[in-house]
Order: C-alpha cells, then structure tokens, then sequence
C-alpha cells in the first residue's frame, strides 16, 4: 500500500512541476471583430494602428484589405483597440476616395456579439463572440 501512495505521490509531483499542463476547464471565450462590406462597391480599406510600446510616429502600423461587395473579411479586424487611429475607405474599382473616420467612430459602431458555440477537441465548447463593423451605401454617402 505505501509503494501505491508513494507512486501516485511521485506521479501527481511530476506532472505538476514538470511543465506538464492540466486543463482543468474545457470552456473558452474568443472575441473577434470584422469587417463586413453591405454596399453595393467593392471596397479597399485601410486602418493605422499606433504601436502601444512606442508612441513614436515613426512606429505606426497600416493594414489593408479588399473586400468584395456584400462580404465579410475573412481577416479579423482591431477590436477595441484605443490605438487605432483611423480608417480610409477606397472604392477598389475606381480608386475613388470614400470615406476616412477616426478609431473612436470605429469602437462605437461595433455590432452587438453574435455569438456561436463550438464544441472543441478538449471535449469543452468554445463561445465564439464576433463582432461586425458594418459597411453600407448610406454610411458611405452613396446614394
């Protein structure tokens, strides 16, 4: 009986100590915002983010993606992120300028969470909240 106590006791140590990971819960959360393009163009967007270690203007970010009319980027975009500057919005056919708003206007017009359940491998389920930022004609005053 104490070479059984013994062995569970080295057994219980080892995986604890040893950089041995024990998921004890099986659920998790993921938060993921998008951009959805609801016009009828097709639509270049462009948002700067400023590095949060440097506040330097020479550590400034810029990502761009086309999106396709009535589409959602398969591409996640910032998600309250206070360092987020702004966002130009390009007609991709034309290259006509159509629209420039701050990062405050952009957290304020997140959709509410659609929310979906996944079950994962841990045997758990995974809550998926994705949030949208809409792109439509009216918000890009065309009419």
């Amino acid at each position: 009986m104490k070479k059984y106590l013994f062995a569970i006791l080295i057994i219980t140590c080892s995986a604890l100590f040893t950089g041995c990971i024990i998921i004890i819960n099986n659920n998790f959360e993921d938060h993921t915002a998008y951009f959805r393009n609801a016009s009828s163009r097709n639509i270049y967007l462009q948002y700067y983010l400023q590095d949060h270690n440097n506040l330097d203007a020479e550590y400034n970010f810029a990502y761009g993606l086309i999106i396709p009319s009535n589409t959602t980027a398969i591409y996640a975009a910032p998600l309250n992120n206070n360092y987020l500057e702004r966002i130009i919005i390009v007609d991709s056919d034309n290259r006509k300028f159509l629209k420039k708003i701050k990062g405050t206007t952009y957290n304020s017009m997140l959709t509410d969470p659609e929310v979906v359940i996944e079950n994962n491998s841990s045997g758990g389920k995974t809550t998926n909240y994705n949030y949208y930022f809409i792109i439509t004609d009216e918000f890009l005053g065309i009419n």
